[in-house]
């Protein structure tokens, strides 16, 4: 009888993953159309997406979500996070809290990215936790902890010196660590994409600047240039119109903030392929002329064909701030349409991680990674802010 009873409740359970799934709403944005389509039904087998109908045919054995009055839309991505910071007391973080300490934080985190939405995340600098953010995303994927799926960067590369904190701000005699791996000259960074590599990150974090231009010409084409040559590619930090310059040349796939862009370097992004990452909720305290200036260029970007893809930076601000407020700023101020804001979330996150064929779109044969909010995204784009359904995996973690 127990035996039965338990087959019985996992057959009926909401994260049975053999499970077929019926969802029912009354939209769909897909993340690769420019429109939303009405009325949609979405059967969900075994962690894929296996038929989309706009008859409402849903199979005898389906469990029926009922998400009748909202949007259904692929599951979003965030992809400049940094899960082991929590964005208040770096110092503390760093001297006063062990990397275990903070990967246990950071399952907390994970929970909160996920009821908000964000199915997939890259993580792009561990912030003195060492290889913590590689051990977070085995947990995930192993299942025995809950969240978005993680493309961690590990410690990140910085040229010698030129991260936090500031070694002015230091007892000289005391070697105390820092937020990321040092290298200088280009043995060094070769040496320190190989190690990095070997430890198990999927993106490698370089900052090309820290306030100026920190590595060479040289040491970047390195670091991109073995990177590459090991399956992974690069991520930069750049904040100068130079090092925005630099790095694009070197070779890297995504530019982060990006507060410096211009018209030249719009078009050497785009001869490039490079992606912008604006992290605009981060920068909400910077001047009001410098950002009005970033809100200008990536409108500009934009209306060019830059590929944007949400990056937020949250743990460099608090993580119980919705990161997908990101998405409002896109529009509000960026002049992005909100359909195309979503899509930065979506398919050119997913194409910025080489994910296209099967993250990023609500598509038959794709990862099942849904998520709903009430009302109409496109009519107000703050509803993305209120997720009330959340599937990743074909498995249910939110609903109504």
């Amino acid at each position: 009888m127990k035996w039965l009873l338990l087959v019985t409740f996992l057959a009926a359970s909401p994260r049975g993953y053999a499970q077929t799934y019926a969802i029912v709403a009354d939209r769909l944005i897909d993340g690769k159309s420019d429109q939303a389509f009405s009325n949609p039904t979405i059967i969900v087998r075994e962690g894929k997406i296996v038929d989309i109908n706009f008859g409402r045919v849903i199979p005898d054995s389906a469990i029926i979500i009922d998400l009748k009055g909202q949007t259904v839309m692929p599951g979003l991505m965030d992809v400049h996070t940094h899960l082991l910071a929590d964005g208040r007391d770096y110092d503390k973080d760093l001297y006063g809290n062990s990397p275990s300490y903070r990967a246990l934080r950071a399952v907390m985190h994970l929970r909160t990215a996920l009821n908000n939405g964000i199915t997939t995340i890259r993580d792009v600098c561990s912030e003195g936790a060492g290889f913590a953010d590689v051990d977070l995303s085995r947990a995930v994927d192993s299942g025995f902890v809950d969240g978005p799926r993680i493309f961690p960067a590990g410690p990140g590369i910085a040229a010698t010196g030129q991260y936090l904190p500031s070694g002015r701000d230091q007892n000289w005699t005391i070697d105390l660590p820092y937020g990321t791996q040092f290298a200088t000259g280009v043995d060094e960074c070769v040496k320190v994409v190989r190690e990095e590599r070997a430890r198990g990150v999927k993106w490698i974090k370089m900052y090309a600047d820290w306030a100026s231009p920190t590595f060479s010409a040289e040491e970047m084409k390195a670091i991109v240039s073995e990177a590459n040559k090991l399956g992974i590619q690069v991520a930069a930090h750049a904040y100068s119109s130079l090092a925005i310059r630099m790095a694009i040349e070197s070779g890297v796939r995504s530019i982060e903030h990006g507060i410096r862009f211009n018209d030249s370097l719009i078009r050497l992004a785009l001869a490039h392929g490079t992606f912008w990452c604006p992290t605009l909720t981060v920068l909400q305290e910077l001047p009001g002329p410098v950002l009005d200036t970033m809100y200008r260029y990536l409108n500009r970007a934009y209306k060019a064909g830059v590929p944007i893809a949400m990056g937020t930076d949250i743990g460099s601000f608090p993580w119980d701030i919705n990161e997908t407020g990101e998405l409002e700023i896109y529009v509000r101020k960026g002049g992005l349409t909100p359909m195309d804001a979503i899509k930065t979330a979506t398919l050119n996150a997913a194409r910025l991680l080489h994910l296209e064929n099967r993250l990023g779109q609500i598509q038959k044969g794709y990862t099942a990674d849904i998520i709903a909010v009430k009302g109409n995204p496109l009519e107000d784009i703050a509803l993305i802010q209120q997720v009330d359904f959340v599937m990743k995996d074909g498995k249910v973690y939110k609903r109504p």
